[in-house]
């Protein structure tokens, strides 16, 4: 992920902040290691970011802003939806695994008991389910009469799609079948025949 018109020490920052909240947990990150870490002191990044937290809000608008520019271009193309779908989450897949850290971080590091930090994440979260209800609720309840919730719908699409990132350092303990480079490249291809048709997509009998 490139970070534009950013000055180089701020880049630095927050690139170090991704990798500490990553490794070790937002909680257990302090200020103080993190400008050691980004060779800085902590004034500047008390100037550039005013706190631990709104450097974390920082890191989530860089992932969700990415992300929703995702969902918006691929999911509202005038094509047939399962196309499109499978356009969706091959290009979300590849925006994920690009920027692996940041989508863990967003996901799997948010205090969920400050407020501030849920509200910024629902903020996202509405703009992006207004599309999936619109351009994956809607057809499907329009083809076959079953109401899909987008409150269902968003969280597992992007759950589905991060689950290999999320679960790589156990997965590469496991080492079960096939995991390695045609798993990898079919990933994306698995995670949409699912989605769309289930286990039974893959025509089993």
């Amino acid at each position: 992920m490139t970070l534009r018109n950013v000055p180089e020490s701020k880049e630095r920052i927050i690139k170090t902040a991704v990798a500490l909240f990553d490794d070790q947990g937002y909680a257990s990150t302090g200020l103080r290691e993190l400008a050691e870490k980004a060779g800085v002191n902590l004034a500047m990044v008390n100037y550039f970011f005013g706190s631990k937290k709104n450097l974390l809000l920082n890191i989530l608008e860089t992932f969700f802003s990415g992300y929703l520019k995702v969902v918006e271009e691929e999911l509202t193309r005038p094509d047939p939806f399962e196309v499109k779908l499978r356009a969706f989450i091959h290009r979300a897949v590849e925006y994920i695994a690009v920027n692996r850290d940041y989508m863990i971080v967003t996901l799997a590091e948010l205090p969920h008991d400050d407020p501030d930090i849920t509200q910024y994440k629902a903020e996202w979260g509405r703009k992006a389910m207004a599309i999936i209800e619109k351009e994956i609720c809607l057809p499907v309840e329009q083809k076959t009469g079953k109401k899909l919730s987008p409150a269902a719908v968003g969280p597992l699409i992007i759950t589905m799609m991060s689950s290999r990132f999320l679960f790589a350092p156990v997965m590469e303990q496991v080492k079960p079948p096939d995991y390695g480079e045609k798993f990898f490249a079919e990933y994306a291809d698995i995670i949409a025949t699912i989605f769309l048709s289930g286990i039974n997509g893959f025509n089993m009998r």
